[in-house]
């Protein structure tokens, strides 16, 4: 596996699970939509791996899953982005575009802020 696969792949989940609550079948599930198929077993080594070595808050409830949280990750926000201009790398003089991704029909994308340094989950309408 390519290094750039698995740096995507652990963004893909972190991306899921600072939504909301995720089992390891949803978050699987999820991957696949993407041609990403991986066990158990290195699922939660990428769990483990987003925990110690990328130092997010990594949250489990029994019967309901994972969540992350990280000091650079704020609240999820609404701005408004014009669609055509939604594309990874794209910046202006508020934002850089990290990253974009489709899930249950909605578009979302992380972007930085370019003045506080921190992650936003924007959801794209």
């Amino acid at each position: 596996m390519a290094f750039s696969e698995g740096i995507s792949r652990l963004q893909r989940i972190i991306n899921l699970i600072s939504i909301d609550y995720r089992s390891k079948k949803e978050i699987m599930a999820y991957l696949r939509e993407y041609n990403i198929i991986i066990s158990y077993k290195t699922l939660e080594r990428d769990l483990k791996q987003i925990k110690e070595e990328l130092g997010f808050d990594l949250e489990y409830k029994r019967n309901v899953g994972y969540r992350c949280e990280n000091e650079n990750v704020l609240q999820t926000t609404l701005i408004s982005i014009d669609s055509s201009t939604c594309k990874v790398g794209f910046e202006n003089e508020l934002y850089i575009i990290i990253n974009v991704f489709t899930h249950n029909g909605k578009t979302y994308c992380n972007c930085m802020d370019k003045r506080s340094k921190k992650v936003i989950l924007v959801v794209i309408t």
